[in-house]
């Protein structure tokens, strides 16, 4: 996917953009664009002020909050409760901001039993998703956790799935994984063309789907293995 696919977005309202992604069977690319990049601008302003201008939890809080909109059913219930009666910036606003601010103590280690990508289990079924933490010394059962995660990525087929998480998992944002998966396909040889016969870039916007749909993925498989 390339910046390019965003134009067609741009030209809706967001009640237009909103009904696309909750309309069945729903459109999660629709709701990628309005999180990560309508209003990226707003919420990243929102998470540094509540994050102290610490950027190192931002793709967590954003890709939480994908997840929390999209709901356990995946069927956007938390984004169809918003009956229109305030502009859309000033919903997304304040659900964000609830959002990110509940989800502060388990990022920053306040709890530290976060310990999942996604942290699926059933017995933390109302646990926010949480960054996967490495500090040295570990109990049994988070070994065990991150041994199943990379189980679960290493079972993805799609190699570009496999290839931004395990990059998302070192730190890279998604300008950056966007450039060295270009590197990737270059020195490869691979050279991919979206429906319409035009040649895929790889982009920020073609990584946070990437991101998105591999997640949904290694919930799968992990559910299917714990």
């Amino acid at each position: 996917m390339t910046d390019s696919c965003w134009t067609y977005y741009k030209n809706l309202t967001d009640r237009e953009v909103v009904s696309m992604i909750v309309t069945p069977p729903y459109n999660d690319e629709a709701a990628v664009y309005m999180i990560y990049n309508r209003y990226e601008l707003l919420l990243r302003k929102i998470y540094m002020q509540i994050y102290n201008h610490n950027d190192f939890w931002y793709d967590d809080c954003r890709n939480d909050l994908f997840q929390y909109l999209k709901g356990k059913n995946n069927d956007w219930q938390s984004l169809r409760s918003f009956e229109w009666k305030c502009k859309f910036s000033t919903w997304i606003d304040r659900t964000a901001w609830n959002r990110f601010a509940e989800i502060r103590p388990y990022l920053t280690g306040k709890f530290p039993d976060a310990v999942s990508l996604d942290d699926v289990g059933d017995e933390n079924e109302d646990r926010p998703p949480v960054q996967l933490r490495d500090e040295g010394v570990e109990a049994y059962e988070e070994r065990e956790r991150k041994v199943l995660l990379m189980e679960a990525i290493g079972a993805l087929k799609d190699a570009d799935q496999r290839f931004v998480i395990l990059k998302r998992l070192e730190g890279y944002n998604s300008l950056e994984i966007a450039d060295l998966l270009q590197q990737s396909w270059t020195k490869h040889g691979i050279e991919k063309y979206d429906v319409k016969g035009n040649r895929v870039v790889p982009s920020a916007a073609y990584v946070d789907v990437r991101t998105q749909r591999a997640k949904e993925h290694l919930k799968a498989y992990i559910l299917k293995n714990i």
